[in-house]
């Protein structure tokens, strides 16, 4: 349990089926945003049926975190860690996407599913956590770069957000025991 700024108190938890309808519309309300994750409505799950083939296929999918957060009975946020996608060649990293309600962002409870995803790819024997947020979401870089995670390159003009471009900012946060990665 984690105890929110707002005094409420979350609960992480793996994601279920059952929580389908909650997690399409949380995903459907941030991605009707535009402009804080690049997934767009057209290609996110249109049914709760299609959510719910979408969270079974990452629970079957070894190695892969998909975490919920779940205040009063809802899922207000949701976290996954997806393991590399080529083999040894990249078996050491997972890719971090988050999603938070808009009431649930500033209230810490970002910060408290990050620590609990790399407590948990720790164990996993991940060693190294990467991702990618647009510039202009200052209050991700923010919060990420608090956790530990350094800019590593610009995907410039990688998006397209109501008119104007933005860069693609790709972060990573080593976990593994033997090198640090340091800004440059």
């Amino acid at each position: 349990m984690v105890t929110l700024k707002t005094g409420e108190t979350a609960r992480l938890r793996t994601v279920r089926e059952a929580d389908a309808a909650d997690v399409l519309r949380l995903v459907q309300a941030v991605a009707a945003e535009e402009v804080l994750i690049g997934v767009e409505t057209p290609n996110i799950p249109q049914s709760v049926e299609e959510e719910r083939r979408f969270i079974r296929a990452a629970l079957n999918t070894p190695r892969r975190l998909f975490m919920g957060a779940e205040v009063n009975g809802r899922i207000v946020g949701t976290l996954s860690l997806t393991p590399g996608q080529f083999g040894r060649k990249d078996a050491h990293l997972a890719t971090l996407g988050i999603v938070l309600a808009p009431q649930y962002r500033g209230v810490g409870l970002g910060g408290a599913m990050i620590d609990a995803a790399l407590e948990w790819a720790r164990a996993k024997g991940f060693e190294k956590i990467q991702l990618e947020v647009f510039a202009t979401n200052e209050r991700a870089l923010a919060l990420y770069r608090r956790k530990g995670f350094v800019e590593e390159g610009r995907r410039r003009r990688a998006y397209k957000l109501r008119g104007d471009y933005v860069d693609g900012v790709l972060m990573g946060l080593w976990i593994g025991d033997d090198h640090v990665i340091e800004e440059e």
